[in-house]
């Protein structure tokens, strides 16, 4: 019968309808002829599964979620939906770490009893009008619907130092299986937030899908809502949340080995433009969250970032973010357009300012003065000396020429000095004790002694 998809219910869904994975539509007519349905032959009462995942891709978020991977949660009839929207508020980034708790709550599953293709469409395909059969019934039909509910809550868990994320992405885990430490949770992670030198945040999403209740603004009240989520979708608040999809090739066709549709290469293209669109997604969030910590990056040479420079970085991937919905939204239509997008986003990762890692605690300032802040890098070009940079770095500081315009080369000045761009001064002094991530503030010697008029 092919491989059998879960997928997040969508409004027009109904038990016998054909469906199209690609565009995420349910078809008006009925595939399937007279589509009775029955429960599996199992006791009665709920299933209830509940799981904590660590995620720290869209991917991963997307999974975790129930958003199938095969649909990939991105073509363009899925991109909508209230979940995927949910995946999308979560700001999927690589500098924070996101604890998943997810609880699902089957209290029946029925499913279509001896399917088999209506008049119709057998006709469409004795005929060969695939084509046509594709845009009436789809490429698949909904072969069974489950009813419940379904709860998500995100933590995403932000801090500069990453055994301080997996500390406490553990206490939230933790904290699901046991109710003494689920009672302190909120003031366990406000006391280590307010000690912490890493800028720790703790940002909580929640999706629910059945049940009513009051909504949750606390840690620990996330959890307890889970561990009664199941009470809360019982009976009369239970609701359609997935529908499972199944081939057409598991029915009784006209032919022999018909393959009516071959959408094999589409799926392919769709699955690798949509994974792209999620690392594009991810690297717009990349950009956003270093622009807000500007003082906690500095590019590979140990200079800080250009702001202009990051923004421009991220409009060029708005832009292509833009050109992947649309050749995504292209090829659900017509497998003719479908292609492979070309760029990539180490394209622009190599380009992005990088993490100065955090260390614990005080560092003491060393001396600086006498030691050269540059090398030459060409004729009268210089860049940071990599020396002092790496050694200031195992530290967890790095430091900023306060004067850089004195190694300006002068045509009509005075021949250039051997000790140019050597520290003359710097702000702390040596011996200062500064806490870790402090930036560092030097004078230099100049180039020439009289720079000479400018030209």
């Amino acid at each position: 019968m092919g491989q059998q998809l879960k997928i997040p219910f969508v409004n027009g869904m109904k038990v016998g309808l054909g469906f199209d994975l690609l565009t995420g539509s349910p078809s008006s007519d009925p595939a399937i002829q007279n589509p009775q349905t029955s429960p599996p032959q199992t006791g009665g009462g709920q299933t209830v599964t509940t799981t904590f995942r660590l995620v720290q891709e869209a991917d991963s978020l997307q999974d975790a979620l129930g958003l199938s991977a095969a649909v990939s949660g991105s073509y363009a009839g899925f991109s909508a939906t209230a979940k995927m929207q949910f995946a999308n508020q979560c700001a999927v980034t690589q500098y924070c770490l996101y604890v998943v708790l997810a609880v699902e709550v089957i209290n029946s599953c029925v499913t279509v009893d001896a399917p088999a293709l209506v008049p119709d469409a057998t006709d469409l395909l004795t005929t060969g009008k695939t084509d046509h059969f594709r845009e009436r019934f789809g490429n698949r039909y909904i072969s069974g619907l489950k009813t419940g509910g379904e709860y998500y809550a995100v933590y995403r868990v932000q801090s500069f130092d990453e055994q301080e994320r997996t500390d406490i992405a553990a206490q939230i885990s933790a904290s699901f299986h046991n109710p003494a430490l689920r009672a302190n949770l909120n003031t366990a992670v406000e006391s280590r937030k307010s000690t912490s030198r890493n800028e720790l945040n703790v940002d909580v999403f929640v999706y629910s899908a059945g049940g009513i209740s009051e909504t949750e603004t606390a840690l620990s009240e996330m959890i307890e809502k889970a561990h009664k989520f199941p009470t809360l979708v019982s009976g009369g608040q239970a609701i359609p949340y997935q529908a499972l999809l199944d081939e057409y090739s598991g029915l009784k066709l006209p032919g022999d080995n018909l393959n009516f549709f071959d959408q094999e290469q589409q799926t392919e293209c769709l699955l690798f433009n949509s994974r792209l669109l999620n690392d594009f997604t991810t690297l717009v969030n990349d950009i956003d969250f270093i622009r807000k910590h500007l003082d906690r990056f500095h590019n590979p040479d140990g200079s800080p970032p250009d702001d202009a420079a990051l923004q421009q970085a991220r409009q060029q991937c708005l832009a292509i973010v833009d050109q992947l919905t649309r050749a995504i939204s292209d090829c659900t239509r017509d497998a003719s357009t479908c292609v492979h997008f070309t760029q990539s986003p180490e394209d622009f990762t190599s380009r992005l300012p990088i993490l100065r890692e955090p260390r614990p605690g005080l560092q003491r300032v060393p001396h600086l003065i006498g030691t050269k802040a540059v090398m030459p890098s060409g004729i009268f070009e210089f860049t940071k000396n990599r020396m002092v940079v790496d050694l200031l770095g195992e530290q967890g500081l790095y430091f900023i020429i306060d004067n850089p315009e004195v190694l300006d080369f002068g045509a009509l000045g005075s021949p250039p000095l051997p000790d140019a761009g050597t520290i003359v001064g710097q702000t702390p002094a040596n011996g200062t004790f500064v806490p870790s991530g402090s930036v560092l503030h030097v004078r230099v010697s100049p180039l020439q002694a009289n720079p000479g008029p400018e030209v």
